[in-house]
């Protein structure tokens, strides 16, 4: 069994991104690992780089074929060849690490290869608990549509899967036939769509990794008006923010651009046959937990709210399951 690996995901449109990523992981984290770029129907041309940098290319397809065809899905179906990763063959190494393409990573990631099974960091806290993740079709009553998530409690808390990491020993002969059915019951249920199903499928068998692996760096600049300087972590991660513009990394407004355009053009650098020592070293403890503290002050209106759809979801489910017949559904599944 081999050591690490540090998969990213693209399609056609991500090819810039998937380069910018293997960049920072190599000059900033100086990853000792392999490098694999999972391709969704990327052009052989574009793929010619990669294979030319001795990154590994996977093809790979949405994870299902009416993925694409589903537009209740808030991102592309794209986002659904994640879930190619809980397959037999990547058990050819001991652990997996990935990295969505929309961030940049600043320092070193060896503390993902000491996970012991699933880990992952919260979701960003306006989307933190499991219901966020799902939606709920006009035409399926609330109690009917509560009662498809019987066996879990949906105000219990949700990982973001921009990064996660994990030891290929969770992976069996059921795991992908768990996965097809989850997909297959919750697929109109999903607003985030491999989210809600990765969640369900380690829902309570995951560990969580502390926000500086995740961190939302353009809701903290641009929303929340943490300056610049303030916002740093072992990942940074710039997904979008409904219609928002200039919440990308690659988006030439976005305080970070020049950072993400640096080591987009770093990447024609890059020689896997020789990794260089990092510069970036993460910071010592006492300046980790002042970012820390500091981080939970700038959040602290996001925490009350966090808490407070916590307390509401709880309540309506209640309500709701109290006009259900007795034993007809188990009210202790869906609020713990």
């Amino acid at each position: 069994m081999r050591g690490s690996l540090l998969v990213t995901l693209a399609d056609r449109n991500f090819v810039d991104q998937a380069k910018q990523l293997f960049s920072s992981v190599y000059w900033n984290a100086g990853w000792k690992g392999e490098y694999m770029l999972l391709a969704c129907e990327v052009p052989e041309e574009d793929l010619k780089w990669f294979r030319e940098k001795r990154i590994l290319v996977k093809d790979v397809k949405p994870f299902s074929d009416s993925d694409s065809k589903n537009e209740t899905l808030r991102y592309p179906a794209t986002v659904t060849c994640k879930l190619a990763l809980f397959s037999k063959e990547f058990q050819t190494w001991n652990t997996v690490v990935f990295v969505d393409a929309d961030c940049i990573v600043r320092y070193p990631l060896d503390s993902f290869a000491k996970v012991k099974r699933f880990a992952a960091a919260r979701d960003w806290l306006n989307t933190a608990l499991i219901k966020h993740q799902a939606r709920q079709p006009e035409n399926m009553h609330a109690s009917e549509y509560f009662q498809q998530f019987n066996g879990y409690d949906l105000t219990a808390t949700a990982f973001n899967t921009g990064v996660f990491a994990f030891k290929t020993e969770i992976i069996d002969n059921t795991t992908q036939a768990e996965l097809q059915r989850i997909v297959h019951k919750y697929r109109r249920l999903a607003t985030f769509p491999e989210q809600l199903w990765m969640n369900l499928y380690f829902y309570k068998k995951w560990d969580r990794l502390p926000m500086e692996y995740n961190l939302f760096a353009s809701y903290l600049h641009m929303r929340l008006g943490l300056p610049k300087s303030q916002v740093d972590g072992v990942v940074l991660h710039f997904p979008r923010c409904g219609n928002e513009k200039g919440f990308r990394c690659w988006d030439r407004s976005n305080a970070f651009y020049d950072e993400w355009k640096t080591n987009l053009e770093r990447a024609e650098l890059m020689d896997l046959k020789h990794i260089p020592k990092t510069k970036n070293k993460r910071p010592g403890l006492r300046h980790s937990l002042f970012q820390r503290w500091r981080l939970r002050l700038a959040l602290r209106g996001d925490y009350a709210n966090f808490y407070r759809n916590k307390m509401a979801i709880r309540s309506r489910i209640r309500k709701i399951i109290s006009g259900v017949k007795p034993g007809e559904v188990n009210l202790g599944n869906f609020c713990q």
